[in-house]
């Protein structure tokens, strides 16, 4: 079986101990709004089976089936049997700064066919058009902690559960099913509580990194989706009226 997340979290925590961290004053928010053309280079990738292609795109350039958006730009996954993830290292704790929001749009979801449901292909499930990870690394890796934010065609919203790969990777289905199909959906998430929730405690270790994914290796199938408008690291819930 491949390990590919533990594989990850070793890299993160390598590169994080190698390479300078972006601290988050008290008065700071990270924000990746995805508007240059090379935005993604800011992010670094980690390729687990074939690389995902990511790039900038604009809204003129897509299907026109797809909801229309005003913003513009954003970062378009586009998996065809394929995983790789882009995280960026970033350093905050949850206790002060609970709070990250993003948005997503789910075009295609992975195929998995027969495989969806089936308590004995837990493996071929684990594919999802769009994840959103929270990383909290730890020394030894085996100790790293990670809430993964995930939308998926047919787990129920709400559903939590331990990843088939590692057993501190808590899973939390937030989005569920095709009705916003090709509709950008805003999510807003209190870490500090989501970990409580996974792992039964409040968290004694800061945030380390955060990483994207969109991944189809699994059920050799195709997936897309779109990110944008990240925003890591507040205080208080945004006041919204589009959510």
């Amino acid at each position: 079986m491949r390990k590919r997340y533990i594989l990850m979290f070793i890299s993160v925590l390598l590169l994080s101990c190698s390479l300078t961290v972006s601290f988050l004053n008290a008065e700071d928010t990270k924000v990746f709004t995805f508007d240059r053309e090379d935005a993604v280079k800011e992010w670094q990738e980690k390729v687990f089976q074939g690389k995902v292609i990511y790039t900038v795109e604009e809204e003129s350039r897509i299907k026109k089936w797809l909801k229309p958006r005003v913003e513009g730009k954003f970062l378009m996954a586009e998996s065809k049997k394929t995983a790789s993830g882009l995280f960026y290292r970033v350093k905050f704790h949850p206790r002060s700064k609970p709070m990250i929001s993003w948005k997503w749009r789910v075009n295609a979801f992975p195929d998995k066919g027969k495989a969806a449901g089936g308590a004995g292909e837990w493996v071929e499930q684990d594919d999802y058009a769009a994840r959103f990870y929270v990383i909290f690394p730890r020394f030894p890796f085996t100790l790293t902690e990670c809430i993964e934010y995930i939308w998926d065609e047919h787990m129920s919203e709400g559903t939590i559960k331990e990843s088939p790969y590692f057993k501190n990777i808590k899973l939390f289905v937030i989005e569920s099913g095709d009705e916003n199909l090709g509709k950008w959906v805003f999510e807003e998430r209190n870490i500090y509580e989501d970990y409580k929730a996974a792992f039964g405690r409040p968290p004694e270790r800061s945030v380390g990194a955060i990483a994207i994914m969109t991944d189809s290796d699994n059920t050799l199938s195709t997936a897309e989706a779109s990110y944008d408008e990240i925003y890591v690291g507040y205080s208080s819930p945004k006041v919204r009226s589009d959510k």
